[in-house]
């Protein structure tokens, strides 16, 4: 998987062309608004009117689409994106940090985060078009959602509270709310949580996390963590 950049709007993908095309749309129908009323015409001119100011919600609910959408990331094929590394604090309590590669390297700050359970578990969103979005060149996004802990044991997982961190940001109008909401009405996207990987807790261990078309997929970047996973 690759990365090609972070910001959507640079990328000159289809929904920049569509905000082009309404912001055009939205100065000729305010223009002809303003011819009509010059005429005195006022009827058509409020026809023209109403119409622009729909077109500018349209614009509107783009911009904020494209703003959500700025949060993930472009998904063609599998590369790494972060490496997890875990320090232990006592008897199920841990410290992992994050360490963010490729782009994110750049432009997000490792983290270090408190985790408590057996396991550490990662989540992730991926948004995928379908039919003729695809053909038009949307590609698949993806973001990092959630690092959360877990524990084997069902009894303890069923009395003891969870560990959970939010991993990114939510801005603008959510696509994944916006699918659920409308079903059928949006048959070109397609927007699910990718796989939920988790791994277990071991302290000197160091995984590589890497996301596919398929979903996360992460691979042991030392021994103790190699060594973790054939006693796990």
């Amino acid at each position: 998987m690759k990365l090609i950049g972070t910001h959507i709007f640079l990328t000159m993908n289809p929904l920049l062309y569509l905000c082009i095309l309404l912001s055009a749309a939205v100065v000729i129908l305010a223009g002809l608004s303003y011819r009509r009323i010059k005429r005195r015409k006022f009827i058509a001119s409020s026809l023209y009117g109403m119409h622009g100011l729909l077109v500018l919600a349209l614009l509107v609910a783009t911009l904020l689409i494209a703003s959500n959408l700025n949060s993930y990331h472009r998904l063609t094929y599998e590369e790494d994106i972060a490496d997890v590394v875990i320090s232990k604090i006592s008897a199920q309590s841990y410290q992992l940090a994050l360490i963010y590669a490729g782009p994110d390297s750049a432009t997000k700050v490792n983290q270090r985060y408190p985790v408590s359970g057996d396991e550490w578990q990662l989540d992730s969103r991926i948004i995928k078009w379908k039919g003729w979005a695809n053909v038009i060149g949307m590609d698949s996004y993806y973001r990092l959602d959630r690092l959360s802990g877990r524990y084997a044991s069902i009894e303890q997982a069923n009395t003891r509270l969870p560990t959970a961190h939010q991993l990114s940001d939510r801005n603008g109008i959510s696509v994944w709310d916006l699918k659920h909401m409308m079903k059928s009405k949006l048959p070109f996207l397609d927007a699910y949580y990718g796989q939920s990987i988790y791994l277990p807790m071991n302290h000197g261990a160091r995984f590589s996390v890497s996301i596919s078309q398929t979903g996360l997929v992460v691979r042991p970047a030392n021994e103790i963590a190699r060594q973790a996973l054939e006693d796990w």
